[in-house]
C-alpha cells in the first residue's frame, strides 16, 4: 500500500534540519575554495522537494542557494567569479520549487521536472560537453533508497575535474528489502526500527540485481545471511552494510565519511549521511562539520542538552584523550616521510571515523594531540613560513593559504 505522503512537507523535522545543516555548513567553505580557483560549479540536488515547508522552514534548495549567496559576497570585487550553476531536479513538486525559488538570479536556478534517474545522466552530459575543467557537486536525498547507483558515482568520479557526493544512504531501507528478497524472515518489529524514518517513498525492491546495483556489488548477500542465520542482529547488519558501503566508494573517491542520525541513544540510525571526495581539504571541512552536526544532534537532541563528561560520536562511542592518542599514534607509525597536516588529518578521519573535532587533534590550544607531541619531541614538525614577522619560530597549528605544516615521526 503506498505511503500516505500528504504532510511529508508539512513541517519541517528536527533530523531534517541537522540534515540541512550539514549540507549549508559545508557548503560555504566548499563553494569558497572553488571559486577561489575560477573553475565553473555544477551543483545538482537531485531531490529537491518543494524548497520551502509549509511552515516557512527552508528546503535544501534554498540551503545551498544562501550558502553560495554568502561565498560570492567574500569574493564579489575581488575576482571574476566563475559561472554556478545550480540544478534540482524533482518530480512532484516542481511547481512549487519554481514558485519557492521566485526572486533568485536569473539564469542562476534551473528547475528539472522528472525523475532524477531520467534525467541525471544527460544533465551531467550535456554539462560536461559544455564546459571544460567543470567541479561537480552532487546532493543526493532521495525518497528511497531504489534509485541509488553506484556506478553512476564511479563515473562522475573520473568524468569531472573534482567531483563530490552527499548522499543521504537509507541503510535500514536496504536491509529490510535485502531479506525481503532473499526470503530471509525480518526479525525486529519494523514499526519501531522504522518509526520516524524520513521515507517519502519507501522503495519496493524485486530482484539481486537492483541491490547489486545500489550497494556496487553483491557483499551485502553475506551481511543478509549472516543476519539470517541469527549470528547478527538488525543494528550489526547495518553497521556493516554501511562500512562496506563506504568501502565500495572509496574504489573512487580518496576519502569517505558518514554521519548515522539517530534520535534516542542507543537508537538505530535513521539513515546515514555519507560524504565521499577526493580531496583531503573536503574531508577535514566535512569532518569538522559532522562533529559540530554531532554535537547538536547527541546533545540537544538525545540527551535533551545534557552534556557528557566524555564526548561523544553520533555512534555514542564516548571518545577520551587517551583513545586519540593512541589512534594518532597508531597512524603515526605509518608516517616516517614528512606528510602535509591537512593529509594526515585526512587520513585519520577516513581510517578512525570523526571521532572529535580538529581542534582536539591540532591546534595552539593546551592539549591538542599533534601539539603535544610535537612538545614531547614524537613528531618532527616543518613550518612555511619557518619564522613570525617578528623573528620568532613559527607555531601555528593549522594550514590555510601561504602557510604548510609538514610533520612525520621522529626516528
Amino acid at each position: 500500500m503506498p505511503k500516505d505522503n500528504r504532510d511529508f512537507f508539512k513541517t519541517k523535522k528536527i533530523w531534517s534540519e541537522v540534515k540541512d545543516e550539514l549540507l549549508g555548513c559545508y557548503l560555504v567553505p566548499y563553494f569558497n575554495k572553488i571559486l577561489s580557483m575560477g573553475n565553473p560549479v555544477l551543483y545538482v540536488d537531485c531531490f529537491a522537494g518543494k524548497g520551502k515547508f509549509d511552515d516557512g522552514k527552508n528546503g535544501s534548495p534554498l540551503t545551498a542557494l544562501q550558502s553560495l549567496d554568502r561565498s560570492i559576497a567574500v569574493y564579489r570585487g575581488r575576482f571574476p567569479i566563475p559561472s554556478v550553476f545550480m540544478k534540482f531536479i524533482e518530480l512532484n513538486h516542481a511547481t512549487d520549487l519554481i514558485s519557492n525559488l521566485n526572486g533568485q538570479p536569473a539564469g542562476r536556478c534551473e528547475v528539472i521536472s522528472g525523475r532524477f534517474e531520467d534525467n541525471i545522466i544527460p544533465l551531467l552530459q550535456k554539462s560536461m560537453a559544455q564546459h571544460h575543467q567543470l567541479n561537480v557537486f552532487l546532493y543526493i536525498d532521495p525518497y528511497g533508497v531504489k534509485v541509488l547507483n553506484a556506478n553512476l558515482f564511479d563515473s562522475v568520479a573520473t568524468a569531472f575535474t573534482t567531483a563530490e557526493l552527499l548522499i543521504n544512504l537509507n541503510s535500514f531501507g536496504f536491509i529490510r528489502e535485502a531479506c525481503r528478497v532473499k526470503k530471509i524472515s525480518f526479525r525486529e518489529r519494523e514499526n519501531e526500527v522504522f518509526s520516524d524514518l524520513e521515507e517519502y517513498d519507501s522503495s519496493t525492491l524485486e530482484s539481486f540485481q537492483e541491490l547489486d546495483d545500489i550497494a556496487g556489488g553483491s557483499y551485502w548477500q553475506e551481511i543478509i545471511d549472516r543476519y539470517g542465520r541469527g549470528e547478527i542482529d538488525c543494528y550489526d547488519a547495518e553497521k556493516d552494510f554501511s562500512r562496506l558501503y563506504k568501502e565500495r566508494l572509496r574504489r573512487n573517491y580518496a576519502y569517505v565519511l558518514d554521519m548515522p542520525i539517530r534520535l534516542k541513544p542507543g537508537q538505530h540510525p535513521k539513515y546515514r549521511m555519507v560524504h565521499a571526495t577526493n580531496h583531503p581539504d573536503g574531508c577535514i571541512l566535512m569532518a569538522d562539520n559532522i562533529a559540530k552536526r554531532t554535537d547538536r544532534l547527541v546533545i540537544e537532541i538525545q540527551s535533551g542538552g545534557q552534556m557528557s563528561i566524555l564526548q561523544q560520536t553520533a555512534e555514542n562511542e564516548e571518545v577520551s584523550e587517551e583513545m586519540l592518542m593512541e589512534k594518532v599514534q597508531e597512524l603515526l607509525e605509518s608516517t616516517t616521510s614528512y606528510t602535509r597536516l591537512n593529509q594526515f588529518l585526512a587520513n585519520f578521519y577516513n581510517q578512525y571515523g570523526v571521532l572529535c573535532d580538529i581542534s582536539r587533534l591540532s591546534s595552539g590550544q593546551g592539549g591538542s594531540i599533534l601539539k603535544s607531541l610535537e612538545e614531547s619531541r614524537y613528531i618532527e614538525v616543518q613550518r612555511t613560513p619557518p619564522f613570525t614577522k617578528t623573528g620568532k619560530p613559527s607555531k601555528f597549528w593549522q594550514e590555510k593559504k601561504g602557510y604548510t605544516i609538514c610533520l612525520r615521526k621522529r626516528s
